[in-house]
């Protein structure tokens, strides 16, 4: 006999479209009957095998329940769940990244979930714009996307995709085929084509169809393998499955004992019975069997409300458990620890003082701190030390580079997941980052990087308080202090949409600015001293040596400084000149407004031009400290009727800087002679 099924959607053509597909799945096994709102309400429903429903969750939630009102017999319902062949999510990927597209569909909510569905596919080369057919305020693009809804892109549009209709996700397809009896389809040829087609993770989806199809021998398999012993006992109190290591600590010698009554097989499990009185509740205790602890846990097995019956776990409870948990914990807070304090934060300069003064404060709050500077400034010493005067400083410091991940590692380094989640996830599940800080810090370093799915995850932490780990339902409440860093200029990438408001005014409560390098002055040179001696360096730097490091730009900052003083080491000289230094330190000057980089050797032929010129402008800074700016000398050169340009007092400016005649400063304090440009003056 056919399998009946009904399909209930709101638009008539998506029925025909799901009508199709099932009987490309079944063919002549069922017959299927349509039914839409397009068409008018209809208000009684037939006796069906299976009821699908073309709801998503963009649907009006009044359509969904009203149907649901209809349907003789819920446990015969599947609501459509919705992906896309892997063509076209190949198809989209080939647009260059910031195309700009409007996504059309059968109503704007649908739009958006279906623009949803396309990132959740990794299609965000293409900046979509939802519209449906009442929407009247969207740009004015030429491309328009739609999911078989070409009805309703506007006329003024000059090119439209088509990526045709949305198809069944591969769990509905196994619901479908459970609920109706065909569980041989899940093993056919047609459904692994299908699947093969689906831009879904194939991993996952043969993981699920394994499940599905083998799901009574896996579990039998699941059950042998653990250590812990399990029995099941059915709701007559019988028993329906026993593993190994169950009867080993119960010295059961009996093969089989499926079907027997559970205090027959061992008198000492007589009491258990007690439980019963409250069924739907999990319960343990701690009893002894020839002289050895076993905890003794009874998880209710409650089906459709009614009690099926319970499992009984059993495991060993020894004094050796307790001390390995002891050991592991001592191996994991061996590695969360604070490493450094602000007494290792070095430098005399105003920026770094204030830098200093202002984190020390922040310390002793439990308020989230966003620390900003370039790369190799300093941030995560800055986290160590905040965390270590903290009142968390004995608990852990958990840092993490978000930058340095994929999306799906660093969720489930942040989070953790339960067994199962994943192929390849551990047994037993892990903790996430989160859990291991919890009463400490997390650090979470290069924010800038984390994606925007995790930036919403872990805004609700900062709310709530709570976490969840992956595949698993349990609330895990936390408390745990947020350190974040970024290098790039995060209040842009708020503006630009790269990173959410919300959550950016969350872990920005107490900003700290960490200064670079080459604003910092002769901290170069307390700082190279302080990592000579921690790399066992004995060279010293000649005068000329520090002027090149004082206007070198130290790109990389103390991370760079680091590097040089190492190379500088394996010269195995005393005192370390300028001809010893990389070239990179003679093309990378500081860069301002009044400079460029050059060479010595483009130097010395440019300032051939400007000889006369420059002398008397380094004459004119000699004899007018503090107001020797280039308007001061043009009008100078103006009155003296020497003819010459802003624009060429701007070149000598930075010619003389780079060969290291003056030194230039932005303030008041004006331009000022070397001692290089004093012996030219004298000469």
């Amino acid at each position: 006999m056919k399998k009946k099924i009904i399909v209930i959607t709101m638009s008539n053509e998506s029925g025909i479209y799901y009508k199709n597909l099932l009987f490309d799945f079944f063919g002549n096994l069922i017959e299927v009957e349509t039914l839409s709102f397009e068409h008018g309400v209809f208000s009684y429903l037939d006796n069906a095998d299976l009821y699908f429903i073309g709801a998503t969750a963009s649907d009006s939630s009044d359509f969904f329940e009203y149907v649901l009102s209809l349907v003789p017999d819920r446990e015969k319902i599947v609501v459509s769940r919705l992906t896309f062949k892997k063509a076209v999510i190949d198809k989209l990927r080939k647009y260059p990244k910031g195309t700009k597209a409007l996504l059309v569909n059968l109503s704007y909510n649908m739009a958006i979930e279906t623009v949803a569905d396309l990132h959740r596919n990794d299609i965000t080369n293409i900046d979509f714009f939802p519209i449906g057919p009442d929407s009247e305020d969207y740009p004015d693009i030429d491309l328009a996307i739609t999911p078989a809804e070409s009805r309703y892109v506007p006329k003024t549009v000059k090119k439209v995709i088509d990526i045709g209709y949305r198809v069944f996700s591969v769990s509905v397809v196994v619901e479908i085929a459970l609920k109706l009896g065909f569980q041989w389809f899940l093993k056919s040829d047609k459904y692994k084509n299908y699947i093969n087609e689906l831009s879904e993770d194939n991993y996952s989806i043969h993981a699920l169809a394994d499940e599905t199809v083998n799901i009574e021998n896996r579990l039998e398999i699941l059950i042998e393998s653990m250590d812990i012993g399990i029995i099941g006992i059915d709701a007559d109190r019988r028993i329906f499955i026993c593993n190994k290591s169950a009867k080993n600590m119960l010295s059961i010698t009996k093969d089989n004992i499926i079907g027997e009554f559970l205090w027959e097989v061992n008198k000492q499990f007589h009491g258990i019975e007690r439980w019963e009185n409250d069924v739907d509740q999990k319960a343990s205790k701690l009893i002894y069997i020839n002289k050895m602890a076993i905890s003794v846990t009874k998880a209710p097995i409650i089906w459709k409300k009614n009690f099926n019956g319970y499992f009984i776990l059993l495991q060993k409870f020894t004094e050796e458990e307790k001390r390995q948990q002891n050991l592991r914990m001592q191996f994991y807070e061996r590695g969360y620890r604070s490493k450094y304090t602000f007494d290792d934060i070095k430098g005399n300069c105003r920026q770094i003082v204030k830098a200093k003064a202002i984190a020390q404060k922040m310390a002793v709050t439990d308020a989230s701190i966003l620390l900003t500077g370039e790369s190799g400034t300093g941030k995560e010493l800055f986290a160590h030390s905040i965390h270590h005067a903290s009142q968390r400083s004995s608990m852990p410091f958990v840092a993490i580079n978000c930058a340095a991940l994929p999306e799906t590692l660093l969720e489930s380094e942040l989070f953790g997941y339960g067994e199962g989640a994943f192929t390849g996830a551990k047994k037993g599940g892990k903790m996430g980052l989160f859990e291991y800080a919890h009463k400490g810090t997390l650090f979470l370093d290069e924010i800038e990087g984390m994606s925007k799915n995790l930036q919403i995850k872990l805004l609700r932490v900062l709310q709530e308080k709570e976490i969840m780990r992956i595949g698993e339902n349990r609330i895990i409440p936390i408390d745990v202090r947020i350190i974040a860093a970024t290098n790039e200029n995060i209040y842009e990438m708020v503006k630009c949409g790269k990173f959410r408001k919300d959550l950016y005014y969350r872990i920005n409560t107490l900003p700290v600015v960490i200064p670079p390098l080459r604003e910092r002055g002769d901290d170069i040179f307390l700082l190279a001293e302080n990592i000579c001696s921690q790399i066992g360096a004995e060279y010293v730097l000649s005068p000329d040596t520090k002027e090149v490091f004082r206007k070198y730009y130290w790109d990389g900052n103390v991370r760079e400084l680091k590097n040089i003083l190492e190379y500088l080491k394996f010269l195995d000289k005393k005192e370390i000149l300028p001809s010893d230094l990389p070239d990179v330190m003679f093309s990378n000057s500081i860069k301002n407004e009044n400079t460029k980089p050059c060479n010595r050797t483009d130097f010395e032929k440019i300032m051939d031009i400007y000889t006369e010129k420059a002398i008397k402008i380094m004459d004119f800074i000699r004899q007018n400290p503090g107001r020797n700016g280039r308007r001061s000398i043009y009008g100078c050169f103006k009155k003296e009727g020497i003819s010459i340009s802003e624009s060429e007092i701007r070149n000598i400016l930075s010619l003389l800087f780079e060969g290291g005649y003056i030194n230039i400063s932005q303030g008041r304090g004006g331009n000022c002679l070397t001692k290089m440009g004093q012996d030219i003056l004298q000469m």
